[in-house]
């Protein structure tokens, strides 16, 4: 299935998708496109929160109407979210401007209060200007106490949190909880499980009515010292990762999580590639090349468009261009996610 991408201006928003050629310029007056939605499936609480297919038998339907329908087909063994949608939203983000300093709401917040969704989340890095950063968790021997004084007199809390310098190629993990922020001049491909809650904790000073500070929310959910775990999920880079290396393919892996597992696949030649699902479906996001799936109908992705491979596509074959990059996110089964 190949998805239709979703713009969505943001106040931090900058010019790469339309320069991609996803949208066209935004009209005067309009916000930057900030985020592209490439796979999407929120709750109809959420404006423009679901995909529409553009190819095969439920084109012009939502990836909800598709799954509602035909849902072993499409999901196979694995499970939809505990509200009943697709477990994964993906994005593309792109930065002029930092993003908010913010946090997504703890797993225990989010067991007492059904409308403030789980939210972990990955970033691969696809374009960085020199000297980009991000933010991600609190230095040590920051106290929750000192941090929520800093912010009720005004202060400065950017001394407290993690800088880090990023690169292309740079993976970087974001469990709910943990503080962080997206720097300015960045592009991103994003990874998360299907939740639109965010907590801001400082937003730069922009004084935006329409993007309020979350401040109380935040702090109940946001982590310390070493709740963080931060040993644990460091920022790894695709060019320094061991690949499996085959005639045709290089293939990285970079996470694997409760919730989802992402791998980059590199043709090192034209070739073709048995689809393989264990019956459970894989977000394919083409970076770079592209990518054309057959049987029963040819389905073609070029770079910067996502597919959606269903787990009944078991056995069809996938046709890579010499030089095509592939960022290969697969659902989880019950039984994956009792082993993670």
């Amino acid at each position: 299935m190949l998805l239709r991408p979703i713009a969505k201006g943001r106040a931090w928003g900058g010019a790469t998708f339309v320069q991609w050629g996803k949208f066209a310029k935004p009209q005067a007056g309009a916000l930057p496109i900030g985020e592209s939605w490439e796979l999407a499936d929120l709750q109809l609480s959420t404006p423009g929160g679901s995909s529409e297919i553009e190819t095969g038998i439920y084109a012009g339907q939502t990836l909800h109407d598709a799954i509602h329908h035909d849902q072993r087909s499409i999901m196979g063994r694995a499970q939809l979210s505990p509200v009943g949608r697709f477990p994964l939203l993906v994005k593309f983000l792109d930065t002029a401007e930092h993003l908010s300093v913010q946090v997504h709401p703890s797993e225990a917040l989010s067991q007492a209060d059904a409308t403030c969704q789980l939210k972990n989340e990955s970033w691969m890095v696809l374009h960085a200007q020199p000297g980009a950063r991000i933010w991600r968790g609190i230095r040590a021997g920051v106290a929750r106490e000192q941090f929520h004084e800093t912010l009720r007199r005004g202060g400065d809390i950017i001394p407290y949190l993690i800088e880090i310098k990023v690169r292309a190629g740079d993976c970087i993990h974001l469990p709910s909880g943990l503080c962080h922020a997206l720097g300015e001049g960045i592009t991103v491909a994003e990874i998360q499980t299907p939740s639109d809650t965010t907590f801001r904790v400082f937003d730069w000073n922009r004084n935006d009515s329409t993007r309020p500070l979350h401040i109380d929310q935040a702090l109940a959910s946001m982590l310390f010292g070493n709740e963080q775990q931060l040993d644990s999920i460091p920022v790894v880079n695709a060019l320094d990762m061991p690949p499996v290396l085959t005639r045709e393919f290089r293939t990285t892996l970079l996470l694997n999580t409760r919730d989802y597992r992402m791998e980059r696949l590199e043709a090192l030649q034209d070739a073709a590639l048995p689809v393989v699902t264990h019956q459970r479906p894989s977000c394919w996001i083409v970076l770079a090349g592209g990518v054309a799936i057959s049987e029963p109908q040819r389905v073609e992705a070029g770079a910067w468009r996502t597919l959606l491979v269903p787990a009944a596509a078991e056995g069809m074959t996938a046709h890579f261009k010499k030089g095509s990059c592939v960022l290969r996110i697969s659902v989880p089964d019950p039984m994956d996610r009792w082993i993670a």
